[in-house]
């Protein structure tokens, strides 16, 4: 495996894989993006699609073993740990300035939970604030990840628990989820959110859930921790997420109204996010 790694100067990020790389004894070719400008946008140009450009450009590093591209230290710790079993879970981040996104542990899949705290604590112990996103499920291992110095955590309810199957694939039990909402809670600046994204239809299309889906997402998260007083935000995805929109147009801020309304039935106080 001949591997090369497209950096920035002074990126703590590429600082991060260039260590963990060094750790594990792996060889790799570096092309700074500036001191090499023509052999980086030569891979650009050739690579276009399968590089992502954030509002302030691209996020590096980017690493090329000939095989795959990944971007970001998250992805790319991910694929030198575990090959391609964890990449529905690690993502590409839509954080920046010292932040790291992408990283969703309650879809981890079984027996990769020890590969997952190695790439969390790589993270954080090389200068990130790291943002788990989770849905409720595997609370054993956010509780570990969230040991770590410098996690934040986001819990994302999108609806009742069939929205949420088909979202995230699985759904939380009560307990589970009672779970979760303990631990978010009790972490600095954690936050559960109603998270508006675009869910499959039977005939194949795809839609913004409606006003009853807030309101059974309120109820599950009211009937898991019985504190209608819990902060609760109201929030979709936008196009600079992460997520994809799957075509459609913008939520309008009377929606976010309506699913805080239907939220507030449960959880008074419900609010859309600013």
């Amino acid at each position: 495996m001949s591997i090369t790694l497209y950096t920035a100067p002074d990126c703590i990020r590429c600082k991060i894989v260039k260590s963990f790389l060094a750790e594990r004894g792996l060889e790799y070719d570096t092309v700074d993006f500036k001191a090499d400008a023509q052999t980086f946008n030569t891979f650009y140009r050739t690579n276009r699609k399968a590089i992502y450009r954030n509002p302030e450009g691209v996020e590096f590093p980017l690493f090329d073993d000939g095989e795959v591209i990944k971007q970001g230290s998250g992805e790319i710790l991910a694929y030198l740990l575990s090959g391609r079993v964890l990449e529905h879970c690690v993502t590409r981040s839509d954080m920046l300035h010292g932040k790291i996104a992408g990283i969703y542990p309650s879809q981890c899949p079984d027996g990769q939970e020890e590969n997952m705290l190695t790439l969390v604590d790589r993270l954080a112990k090389g200068g990130l604030q790291v943002w788990l996103q989770v849905d409720g499920r595997k609370p054993e291992l956010l509780r570990k990840l969230l040991a770590i110095k410098d996690v934040h955590v986001i819990l994302n309810v999108v609806g009742a628990s069939a929205a949420t199957e088909r979202v995230f694939g699985g759904a939380p039990s009560r307990d589970a989820l009672a779970e979760t909402i303990e631990l978010v809670r009790a972490t600095p600046d954690g936050i559960i959110r109603f998270f508006a994204v675009p869910q499959p239809g039977e005939d194949g299309t795809w839609a913004w859930p409606d006003r009853a889906e807030a309101l059974a997402a309120a109820k599950m998260v009211f009937e898991a921790c019985n504190a209608p007083t819990l902060p609760y935000v109201i929030e979709a995805v936008t196009p600079d997420m992460a997520w994809d929109m799957r075509g459609l147009e913008a939520l309008p801020e009377q929606t976010l109204l309506v699913y805080r309304s239907a939220s507030r039935q449960f959880l008074f106080k419900a609010d859309v996010a600013k």
